[in-house]
């Protein structure tokens, strides 16, 4: 096995490690959507909060929402993390040593 086919297997593990964080975030894809939702709501709430006359307005607005558990935060995070972090890097670093083993560097 030569040097040229190591790195390319690398760059082909970069691609499956890309669709796999893909296939982790669209399994999560409704948590996704909670956070986001949860992420407005406390962006609403600080903004409310430094309009509001007085805290227990802010307060009384936060306690009024039930607290929902919600699981499945590290998929969302992990299928984050190989697609977007990981599976680049794997990539650009398989196609730069293909380059370099091929050009002669």
């Amino acid at each position: 096995m030569n040097a040229t086919t190591v790195w390319e297997l690398l760059g082909l593990t970069g691609i499956i490690l890309f669709f796999a964080g893909l296939h982790m975030l669209w399994q999560a894809r409704e948590e996704f959507f909670f956070w986001l939702e949860e992420y407005f709501r406390l962006l609403r709430l600080s903004v409310h909060r430094v309009a509001a006359a007085t805290p227990a307005d802010a307060a009384a607005e936060s306690a009024a929402r039930p607290r929902v558990q919600r699981k499945q935060t590290l998929r969302i995070v992990l299928g984050m993390v190989l697609a977007f972090v990981a599976a680049p890097m794997l990539l650009t670093v398989g196609l730069l040593m293909v380059w370099l083993t091929r050009r002669g560097g």
